[in-house]
């Protein structure tokens, strides 16, 4: 649920009288789900390796170097050419079974690690996330999953290893709002927009967020000169009666909701 300014309000109140219909009209629109896909796991169970980065193939424009994908636990790392090699960070070649730099992540000052624009999670949310302390090629990614609590492997010890690593699939996320949102920890929302999140159809403690946020996708729009973003009415109930006019180029469930309102609150896709 987001909070709305005054004058936002009114219009709400107002925008039913902007609407037409016609009698016996039926419309059939398609509706594309934001793609919250199970992450891969990867288990490694052999020693940590201590690779010579000298005799390796640099990539990353500098910020890594080519190694064997199936002896990394990391996923989402760009191909290098040629047999199943990644691109892998330097900080995580080095590491050899340490910690990488330390930060703090922006979500209730919890505890994160370095993690490198490699990723392809990382650079997908780099706008969100925050560098800290971390270098400009990089951003604090946090020690407990935001959506599972689950422990993200960011923090402890880190490295490649000189056996391959066994791979497997998470448990998909839990959906909500007919599709349209993910179930995520409360703890993992920013404390001035917790009060804000419904819990919708979500188990125990959890609330539902929009799923396209949560994939680091949002979908821009534009409203009355203003730009925006596409948000589901599960998470802006007030403007349900506005959706003829604010709809825009979004969804048939959802509205475009200004960036002057979602931009503060640290919206995505309103940087």
């Amino acid at each position: 649920m987001i909070r709305l300014p005054r004058a936002l309000g009114a219009l709400a109140a107002t925008g039913a009288l902007v609407t037409a219909c016609t009698i016996g009209e039926t419309r059939h629109e398609t509706v594309t789900m934001a793609r919250v896909a199970a992450t891969e796991r990867k288990t490694c169970g052999s020693s940590f390796a201590k690779p010579d980065l000298s005799k390796l193939e640099a990539c990353g424009e500098g910020r890594g170097h080519c190694y064997d994908g199936k002896r990394t636990a990391l996923t989402g790392l760009p191909a290098c050419k040629g047999d199943g090699r990644t691109c892998v960070p330097d900080p995580v070649l080095r590491a050899a079974g340490g910690k990488l730099k330390a930060c703090t992540f922006f979500i209730g000052g919890k505890p994160g690690a370095c993690m490198s624009l490699l990723i392809e999670d990382i650079e997908k949310h780099k706008d969100e996330l925050k560098r800290d302390v971390c270098d400009e090629s990089e951003r604090c990614a946090p020690c407990v999953n935001p959506i599972d609590g689950t422990d993200t492997g960011v923090c402890g010890a880190v490295g490649v290893y000189d056996g391959d690593c066994a791979s497997g699939a998470a448990d998909a996320p839990v959906r909500c709002c007919h599709g349209a949102g993910v179930c995520m920890t409360k703890d993992g929302v920013p404390e001035d927009s917790r009060d804000d999140m419904q819990r919708d159809s979500c188990p125990g403690e959890k609330v539902c967020a929009p799923a396209s946020l949560v994939g680091g996708a949002p979908v821009k729009c534009d409203v009355a000169g203003a730009s925006g973003v596409c948000l589901d009415v599960c998470f802006a109930a007030q403007l349900r009666s506005t959706m003829p006019l604010l709809r825009t180029s979004c969804g048939p469930t959802e509205v475009c909701l200004p960036c002057f309102i979602g931009g503060p609150r640290g919206m995505p896709g309103c940087e």
